[in-house]
């Protein structure tokens, strides 16, 4: 088969990822990145380990969700004129710390603190806490669920007081 045939049968299938993808911009570029992955896959394609039609769907799909991730990896978007700070002010002297650290357990502080303030990366931490890597990660996890919790009960105070007075109780029980 020739590959303006393969062309003119899988130019709808490139059309159908790229909506899928929800591409908007620049279509002409990301429909010519599709047919190049498509002719890359006419070129390397094996019968012997399966169809054609999974290949190049793969090839295509592949090669535009690269090129996407590279378009956005260091994309700028302004903010809004009311989310920028008017003041030289850091942002997290804002934030009550102290009525957020008593929603986490000793360990998930010590990963906040560590982490998230001195910078040190989640194997320093292990090393000087004498555990391992794993057992850090699971204390980022629970203190970032505790902590969502925590921002969203301020943000709307009215709306999940479910987990404000949970997370009341495990305070008076620590």
């Amino acid at each position: 088969m020739s590959f303006e045939k393969i062309v003119d049968e899988y130019r709808p299938l490139i059309s159908y990822m790229i909506r899928k993808l929800h591409i908007r911009r620049h279509v002409d570029e990301y429909m010519q990145i599709g047919l190049i992955a498509l002719w890359e896959a006419y070129e390397r394609y094996d019968e012997t380990k399966g169809s054609f039609c999974t290949f190049a769907f793969k090839m295509i799909r592949w090669r535009i969700v690269s090129q996407l991730r590279k378009e956005t990896k260091n994309v700028y978007v302004p903010l809004p004129e009311e989310y920028v700070l008017k003041e030289d002010v850091d942002f997290f002297a804002n934030i009550v710390w102290e009525d957020a650290l008593q929603y986490l357990t000793p360990r998930e502080r010590i990963w906040l603190i560590r982490h998230v303030i001195e910078g040190k990366t989640l194997k320093q931490i292990a090393d000087e806490e004498g555990v391992s890597i794993n057992a850090v990660k699971q204390w980022r996890i629970s203190a970032v669920k505790k902590l969502k919790r925590y921002v969203n009960c301020a943000a709307h105070p009215y709306s999940n007081t479910r987990h404000r007075r949970r997370a009341g109780r495990r305070r008076e029980n620590v």
